[in-house]
C-alpha cells in the first residue's frame, strides 16, 4: 500500500494503516507467513525531512531561509545611482554605473579599467554604437542577470552582448531569434549570427533555410544577403546539399538471418 501524503511523525505518536493486512490472507498463509506462530515484517522508509530533534514537549520549528536577494540590490544601485564612480555616455545621455560592477561582468570593461586607457584615467566611457534603450536592458541584464524584453530588440542585444563579452545574454538572445525565425527573417537572422559569431543560432537558421529554400530565397532579405554576404549563400548551399544527399541515399540493408 502506499499514501500519496507525508507525514511528520511527532513523539508518541502513530501513523499507519488499520487495514494493512486482513487477517484472513495472514491466515491462509499461515505455514509460511507465521512461522513459530510470529509474524515478521520487512519494512522500508523513506525520509522527507532531516529530523528536527525534540525538546521536552516542545517541537523546534523548521527554519525558513529567504530567497536571493542580490540581484535585486544591484538592480538598485543601478536604477538609483548609489555610491557610483563612473560615468556611460550614449547618445548624448550620462549613466552612472560602478567600475567593479562592469569589471567583473565584462571582459571588455575590465580591460579599460585595468589598462593605462582613457576611461581608466577619466572613468568616463563613450558608447557610440548603442541608442540607450539598448544600453538600459543590456545593463539592467549586466547587473542583476536577468533577461530584457528580447523580442524587440535581440538583434541589436545579440551584438551588444557580442561586443562586450556577455556571453549568457548573447544565448539568450540567440535563443529569442531563433523563436521568432520566419521565411521573412531567415536571411537578415544569418547574416546577424554570422557577423557575431552565434554559432547555435547559425546553425538553426541554416536548417530552417534548408527546409524552407524555396520560399526563402524570393525573399528581398535573401537577395541583399546574396550580393553583400556571397560565403553565406555558399554556406546555405552547403546544408542544402548535405540534406539533399542524405535523402538520395538508400536505406541500409537488413542482415539477413540464418
Amino acid at each position: 500500500m502506499k499514501s500519496p501524503r507525508f507525514f511528520r511523525f511527532q513523539q508518541n505518536q502513530q501513523w499507519g494503516f488499520r487495514k494493512f493486512i486482513p487477517r484472513h490472507s495472514l491466515l491462509a498463509q499461515e505455514p509460511w507467513l507465521l512461522e513459530d506462530n510470529e509474524l515478521s515484517l520487512r519494512c522500508k522508509v523513506t525520509v522527507a525531512q532531516d529530523s528536527l530533534g525534540f525538546s521536552d514537549e516542545t517541537t523546534m520549528p523548521g527554519i525558513q531561509v529567504p530567497r536571493c536577494t542580490l540581484a535585486d540590490e544591484l538592480g538598485e544601485l543601478w536604477e538609483n545611482s548609489f555610491f557610483t564612480d563612473c560615468c556611460l555616455v550614449v547618445a548624448g545621455q550620462e549613466f552612472r554605473a560602478h567600475k567593479a560592477i562592469l569589471a567583473a561582468r565584462s571582459p571588455v570593461f575590465r580591460a579599460m579599467f585595468e589598462h593605462d586607457m582613457q576611461e581608466s584615467r577619466t572613468n568616463r566611457i563613450e558608447i557610440h554604437d548603442l541608442e540607450p534603450q539598448c544600453f538600459r536592458a543590456m545593463m539592467g541584464f549586466l547587473y542583476t542577470g536577468k533577461a530584457p524584453d528580447l523580442h524587440s530588440m535581440a538583434d541589436v542585444l545579440l551584438a551588444a552582448a557580442d561586443k562586450y563579452g556577455l556571453e549568457r545574454l548573447k544565448v539568450m538572445c540567440e535563443d529569442a531569434l531563433c523563436k521568432d525565425l520566419s521565411v521573412e527573417t531567415a536571411a537578415h537572422t544569418l547574416v546577424m549570427a554570422d557577423l557575431h559569431s552565434a554559432g547555435q543560432l547559425k546553425t538553426q537558421v541554416l536548417d530552417f533555410i534548408t527546409a524552407h529554400a524555396s520560399e526563402v530565397s524570393e525573399t528581398s532579405s535573401w537577395k541583399t544577403m546574396v550580393g553583400s554576404y556571397p560565403h553565406l549563400l555558399a554556406e546555405a548551399y552547403s546544408s542544402l546539399a548535405s540534406a539533399h544527399c542524405s535523402l538520395l541515399e538508400p536505406p541500409p540493408k537488413r542482415l539477413k538471418q540464418s
